[in-house]
C-alpha cells in the first residue's frame, strides 16, 4: 500500500510537471512568433528592395537563433548571463571584435523575459557599429562596460555602456546613417517592453549608449 501511495504521487508529480513545461513552452512559442513577426515587419519597412530585405531579416533571425541556442540549454531554475548573451553576438562579427573592449562582472542573471528584447537591442548596435561606426572605421574602438546597481527597494539593475570611438561622424546637418531601427528600439521598445531607462547619443567620434535595465539576483564570478 505504501509503495502504490509513493508511485501514485510520484505519477501525479510528473503529470503536473508536464502540464507547468507545456504551457511554458506554449507561452515562450507565442512570444517568439510575436517578435518574428515584428523583425518581419521592421526589415519590410526599412529595406530597399527584396534582396535588402532578405539580408536584414536573416541577420535578425540569425540573432534570435542565437538566443534560443542559449535558452535552450537551461535547466529549470537558470538564466541566460548577460556576459553569454554578449559573446553570442560578438562570436557573430567575424573576427572585427579584435577592436572591442569589455570589462564587467560575469554572471549577471537576465530574466528569461527580457533576453530576446536585449539582444535584438545588441545585435542592432552591434550591426550599426559594423557598417557605420567603430568596428567598420579604421581605427575606430569600440568599449562595453557593464555593471550592477541596486536600487533603493534592492532590485539589482544591470547598467550597460556601449561607447564607440574614432569614428568619422556626418556632419550635423545630415541625414543620419543607417535606418534609425536600432535607436528607435533602445529608445522606445526597451523602455516600454521591459521598463529600462536608456540614452542614445551621437558624440563627436561615435555612437555612446547607456542602457540600465532590471534583473534577476545573480551571484557575481
Amino acid at each position: 500500500m505504501v509503495g502504490a501511495i509513493i508511485d501514485v504521487t510520484e505519477r501525479r508529480a510528473w503529470a503536473e510537471r508536464q502540464q507547468v513545461l507545456i504551457a511554458e513552452l506554449q507561452h515562450r512559442t507565442r512570444n517568439l512568433i510575436g517578435v518574428v513577426r515584428v523583425i518581419a515587419d521592421k526589415s519590410a519597412r526599412s529595406s530597399r528592395d527584396l534582396p535588402d530585405f532578405r539580408q536584414r531579416f536573416g541577420d535578425r533571425l540569425q540573432a534570435l537563433v542565437r538566443v534560443q541556442g542559449l535558452l535552450s540549454r537551461l535547466s529549470d531554475d537558470d538564466r541566460v548571463t548577460f556576459d553569454s548573451l554578449l559573446d553570442a553576438e560578438l562570436a557573430a562579427l567575424d573576427g572585427e571584435a579584435t577592436a572591442v573592449t569589455r570589462a564587467g562582472p560575469k554572471g549577471v542573471r537576465l530574466r528569461s523575459s527580457i533576453v530576446q528584447t536585449l539582444a535584438m537591442a545588441l545585435h542592432e548596435l552591434a550591426t550599426n557599429a559594423v557598417k557605420y561606426g567603430a568596428l567598420g572605421a579604421a581605427g575606430g574602438r569600440l568599449s562595453i562596460t557593464w555593471a550592477v546597481v541596486p536600487a533603493e527597494d534592492q532590485t539589482p539593475w544591470l547598467h550597460i555602456d556601449w561607447h564607440e570611438t574614432g569614428v568619422a561622424m556626418p556632419p550635423a546637418d545630415t541625414a543620419p546613417l543607417g535606418s534609425g531601427e536600432g535607436r528607435e528600439l533602445i529608445e522606445r521598445a526597451l523602455p516600454y517592453q521591459l521598463g529600462a531607462r536608456t540614452s542614445f547619443a551621437l558624440g563627436a567620434d561615435g555612437v555612446r549608449c547607456l542602457i540600465a535595465i532590471p534583473i534577476s539576483r545573480y551571484a557575481p564570478g
